[in-house]
Formats: structure tokens, sequence, C-alpha cells
């Protein structure tokens, strides 16, 4: 197990340190060794977080199949660690969706199997400080525990992309992250709601549990209509007011519930927080021109200036 952070405290004061409890688990597994060839298998019943991008496996030799193609075509990176590599494949399908296969790899050559998971590469960047990882590269899970710098929205959440960032970023005070939530379940309301972010295990005081899965009701102020290239399913990205706190959300359209969607209405939802960390450069590198589906008056909160 590794340990990273930076903050304005002691890592040993730091607000509520997920360091010290279990890593939190989504859908994993036992790691598996294998004799030179990856398999993967799902936990039953299937795992939601792949319906929240519109990908459904009707039996496990479906998703096995899936998997390995991810393992064929996706774009490989790779984190080497002392006592072996942990290796990353990201098969992208547009629009922001993904789906990575991880495998870590020892010394003398045996794979150990990790994980498949789906995956939302957030538009938006945002600012966690101060931070804490927590990484295991035989378990393939990396988890960061933090702040949004300008909410002072508490944070905790899976990272994707561990194996496509250099040890540099894990130096640095603050981390920039893109931040979405993957949701198993919404309903839309008609009315403006009370802002509320909570965690599975804090509602329900498990310590040591699904702590990156999150009930949330906010304000919808931002949604496009997209669609899964691969499977055609009709998706929705939202952006979501939880207070101060502005989270992009994936949601299928067939696990949504309520009156229909649009700006101004509440949600209420449960999701896995998922997340990305980016260099500090990536915004620049990334630019794509001017964003037309957020509103111009979240532009100008993104250049309030802290006291």
């Amino acid at each position: 197990m590794s340990i990273y952070s930076r903050s304005s405290c002691d890592p040993g004061t730091f607000p509520n340190q997920a360091a010290s409890a279990p890593f939190p688990t989504r859908r994993r597994v036992s790691p598996k060794r294998l004799p030179g060839l990856l398999e993967f298998e799902p936990n039953k019943p299937m795992d939601p977080s792949f319906q929240a991008i519109g990908i459904s496996f009707p039996n496990e030799r479906a998703f096995n199949e899936f998997a390995a193609d991810v393992e064929r075509r996706g774009e490989p990176t790779h984190l080497r660690r002392d006592d072996g590599v942990l290796h990353g494949r990201c098969l992208k399908f547009g629009k922001g969706l993904e789906v990575w296969t991880v495998h870590y790899e020892s010394k003398p050559g045996e794979l150990i199997y990790t994980d498949c998971r789906p995956a939302f590469r957030a538009r938006k960047m945002q600012c966690i400080r101060p931070w804490i990882l927590c990484e295991s590269s035989i378990e393939g899970v990396a988890i960061v525990h933090g702040f949004i710098e300008d909410a002072e929205t508490e944070v905790l959440f899976e990272v994707q992309n561990l194996t496509e960032i250099g040890m540099s970023e894990l130096r640095r005070n603050s981390l920039h992250v893109r931040l979405c939530g993957l949701a198993h379940a919404a309903e839309i309301g008609e009315s403006p709601v009370e802002a509320l972010w909570i965690s599975k295990d804090e509602a329900s005081l498990n310590i040591g549990g699904q702590h990156e899965i999150w009930t949330l009701a906010g304000n919808i102020v931002a949604f496009e209509a997209i669609r899964n290239p691969v499977s055609g399913t009709e998706l929705f990205w939202l952006i979501v007011a939880i207070g101060d706190f502005r989270l992009e959300l994936i949601v299928n359209s067939e696990t949504l519930s309520g009156t229909r969607i649009g700006i101004g209405k509440s949600i209420r939802a449960g999701i896995w927080l998922q997340g990305h960390i980016e260099t500090a450069d990536a915004g620049r590198r990334g630019y794509e021109g001017v964003d037309r589906f957020t509103p111009a008056k979240e532009h100008w909160r993104g250049l309030r200036r802290p006291n």
C-alpha cells in the first residue's frame, strides 16, 4: 500500500483521514493469480455502474469477451512499482465514455487479476486541496480523499487513470481532477431541493465500506443528451449544483424517473464517484472551444478570487 498526501496540516491530522481505514470497494473481487492469461469475472448481480454508461451484459461470458476486447484495443499505460508493474488499458468510445482494465504484474512475471470498470472523463476540471491518496497496486485501487478548493466540499472518489500520470503530479499541493458521478438511479423533480451530499457509509455509520458511493440532491444547471455509440443507449450528461459544489453526472435514461429533465429542476441520485487526475497544463492542451452547454454565469463563477 502507498499513501501520498498534500495538505496544510500534518498527514496524521488530516480531517477524516481515509488512509486509516480499509480500502473502499465498489465491485471488486479477490485478486486472482493467472498463468499468463487474463480473465475477468464480474460480481453478481451485475455491476450497476456499467449500466450508468449504457452497457449491460446478459451473462458472464459476454462480460469476459467485452473485457478481453478492451484489453486488446485499449490504449496501454503503466506505472512501475518496486515489486512490479501496474498495467492500464483505456478504451475510449467518444463523448467522454471509457472503459478501463487494470492488472498487476509482479517482478517474476505473475499476472494478478484486478479490475474492469466503466468510466466517464468529465469536461470540467476541479481543484482539490488538501488531499490524500491511498493506493494498492495489487488490488488495482487508488482512492483520493480531499476537499474541493472553492466549495470546501469533502469528496472521496476512485481514481481511474493512475497509470496515465507521473509521480510529479502527486507531489503538488493541489490536485487537478475531473470528477463525475455515474448514477445507478436518479429521480427528477419539478421544484428546487435543499442540497444533500452524503456518502453511503456515512449514512449507515459503516466505517471502511463503500465510501465512494454517494447520495446527492441538487438542482440541474446544465444538461445534454448523448448516446453510447456501442449500445445506442440514450444517456444524459448533467451539471448539478449541490450548494456551492458543482458536479457532473452521467445518467442512463432507462434508470431515470420522475418528471422531464430540464434546467432549474431538481435531481436526487445515488452515484459511484470516480475521476481522472490531470496534469497542471491539461486544460490548455485539451481546449476545444467555448462550452455552449454551460450557462455563462457558471464560467464567471470559476473566476472568483479567494479572500
